[in-house]
């Protein structure tokens, strides 16, 4: 059974021995029946420094944080990969020594039969330019294509798409693996200027499978499971100011299972919900042990808290004990 406790309001004015810095508003503690708990005033100013056991005013430094995955950055695309397709004509309109005129751009290189086979170069009318190898009038092989916006993929063509192993690179994001279909599938690394780099698995254009990404704005990192372009499935994420989680994720958040762990050593291990401490969890700091049910990051429901040999067991209300 737990000990009794009363919701109390106090101030420096009722307790002239508990110092709250930087707080203008009277601080919500819970006050126990010292009769019965043997507490004095040391108990009562280290409760009112315990994370979690107040009112969510103090809940700031035990707040999980949700993992800061910029989805518009990863939003589906085809990075403009575009594919020549429309340079497979039938013959070339006329030809001007070694330059054959299609209805679409200049090819120049070598003709077979009136197809394109072998090295060549083509120039298309909107500025864009392909050169390497070609069969049965279509890009196959290893070729290079620069696109009217300064856009570069260098690497394996198959019937005029990206195909095989290749780099790209534009102003913003450098590219570099396996390619189908003219998108990135396969295994690969994506670096975009000043945001991130990921390594690891592609499927149609989208970070799919397992993986690793570094953001350069804070360090964070993660490693684990992804699906469509987001963090999802097991994995670890370091935090950049040194806390880690490791367990399951939904959407970009901590959801299900996992195991939070502080730089100071502080420990929770359990349920999250959508980046937030919900269920059943366990958490464990150097003064205190809490064992129960958690709702919107506090303590809520039945457990019990350890502290200095002691045990309160009993209902938590939003962080506060109840009986």
């Amino acid at each position: 059974m737990g000990n009794y406790c009363q919701q109390v309001e106090i101030n420096d004015k009722d307790f002239a021995s508990v110092s709250i810095e930087n707080r203008q508003q009277p601080f919500l503690v819970n006050k126990f029946d010292t009769k019965s708990f043997n507490l004095n005033i040391s108990d009562l100013r280290q409760l009112a420094q315990i994370e979690s056991l107040n009112t969510t005013k103090s809940q700031s430094p035990d707040k999980v944080k949700k993992v800061p995955f910029n989805l518009k950055l990863h939003r589906k695309r085809t990075l403009h990969f575009e594919t020549i397709q429309d340079s497979n004509v039938q013959t070339p309109t006329s030809q001007n020594r070694d330059f054959f005129e299609f209805p679409n751009g200049v090819y120049k290189g070598q003709m077979v039969n009136g197809k394109r086979e072998g090295e060549g170069q083509f120039f298309y009318h909107d500025g864009s330019c392909f050169k390497g190898i070609w069969k049965d009038d279509m890009a196959n092989g290893y070729g290079k294509i620069l696109f009217q916006e300064g856009e570069i993929y260098e690497g394996q063509f198959e019937n005029d798409q990206q195909h095989g192993y290749g780099k790209y690179t534009s102003n913003q994001i450098k590219y570099e693996g396996e390619w189908k279909e003219s998108q990135p599938s396969g295994f690969g690394k994506e670096i975009l200027k000043q945001h991130y780099t990921y390594e690891g698995e592609f499927y149609k254009g989208l970070k799919h499978g397992k993986g690793k990404i570094k953001w350069f704005t804070d360090g964070a990192s993660y490693e684990g499971d992804f699906f469509e372009n987001q963090i999802n499935g097991k994995g670890t994420y370091y935090f950049p100011d040194g806390e880690i989680y490791i367990g399951d994720f939904k959407d970009g958040y901590m959801h299900g299972m996992g195991k939070f762990t502080w730089p100071d050593g502080k420990v929770y291990e359990g349920n999250y919900h959508k980046g937030k401490k919900q269920g059943i969890g366990k958490l464990t700091t150097y003064n205190l042990i809490y064992n129960g049910e958690w709702y919107d990051g506090v303590y809520n429901g039945y457990g019990t808290l350890e502290m200095q040999g002691k045990v309160i067991e009993g209902y938590w209300d939003n962080g506060i004990y109840q009986k």
